[in-house]
């Protein structure tokens, strides 16, 4: 064979494994890109529900709340370009994708509808169930005490665990949906998720609770070992729940980021009170009592949770 002859069969044999070899290392590299994104996710996603546990503890374990809360932390993942502009849509787009069903939910495995049934006491100013959560370092009675329907005492019952499951969405092209269909043929629950290019992440948090926990539609199909921290597969805590708080109108003022991160409840519909809780960036809680034109303002200082 001549140097010619040799030269021209190095070059197709070289072609030949870049055609080769190309796909492969293209492939594994955007799938570490992946991977990388995820991890980012489900850190995003891991204080994301801490804060909205956190929020959720000071609000009486609020499905609601803590949905608002769990929105504005995930709002990273949507992403911007730095400015306050693109932040607040992200802040918006973030907290309407975690309403939708199929895209976020929130289980509450902690107070069960049981310890509902141990501890909970019927509340006049609200119209639910309510847990005690007052002086419980003074309850040594109760903390010696097991209910029989849940086997906690009052202070495990007064800590709030919730579940949060989030569709992560897979943006690397080819690699995103190439997981996706790999993941739908093996996990069947979760095809719903993978049919949208969404990789179901989870995320855990348990906080103490610093507000009586009020009974909603949240903990009525709940059901719970005897630690009360599980749930079963068919316990899809997407609907509103059920508050004795209905809401007020929207003409206080409020826009902005203020608009967005503000809960305007009315605690009578009698006497036309509102409570404004709004939330800020670096997690201070500013409540304030407002009335209608037939009231007087005033003002609730601190960071109480119920109307004077």
């Amino acid at each position: 064979m001549s140097k010619k002859q040799l030269k021209k069969f190095q070059t197709g044999a070289t072609f030949a494994e870049f055609v080769t070899v190309t796909p492969v290392i293209l492939f594994l590299g955007l799938g570490s890109v992946q991977a990388g994104l995820i991890y980012h996710g489900k850190s995003t996603l891991n204080y994301a529900t801490f804060e909205a546990a956190r929020a959720g503890a000071v609000s009486h374990a609020q499905i609601d709340t803590m949905m608002q809360e769990l929105g504005f932390r995930l709002a990273p993942l949507v992403g911007g370009d730095g400015s306050a502009s693109r932040a607040r849509d992200a802040i918006a787009i973030s907290m309407e994708q975690t309403k939708v069903p199929l895209s976020t939910d929130i289980e509450i495995l902690n107070p069960s509808a049981q310890a509902f049934d141990d501890w909970g006491q019927l509340s006049h100013d609200v119209g639910v169930r309510v847990i005690p959560n007052s002086h419980l370092r003074h309850r040594n009675t109760e903390r010696e005490q097991v209910g029989t329907h849940s086997g906690l005492n009052l202070h495990d019952a007064n800590l709030l665990k919730i579940k949060v499951t989030h569709g992560f969405r897979m943006k690397i092209p080819f690699v995103g949906r190439a997981f996706a269909e790999a993941l739908r043929l093996i996990d069947h629950e979760n095809a719903h998720y993978y049919e949208q290019n969404q990789l179901p992440i989870h995320s855990v948090a348990t906080v103490r609770m610093q507000s009586e926990a009020w009974e909603s539609e949240a903990y009525v199909n709940a059901a719970a070992t005897p630690a009360g921290f599980a749930a079963p597969d068919e316990n899809n805590l997407n609907v509103d729940a059920v508050s004795p708080l209905t809401t007020c109108a929207d003409e206080y003022g409020l826009s902005g980021h203020d608009a967005l991160m503000s809960s305007i409840t009315s605690t009578s519909s009698a006497s036309g009170m509102c409570q404004i809780n709004t939330t800020f960036g670096d997690n201070y809680q500013n409540s304030e009592t407002v009335s209608t034109p037939e009231t007087d303002a005033s003002v609730v200082s601190g960071d109480s949770d119920e109307c004077a």
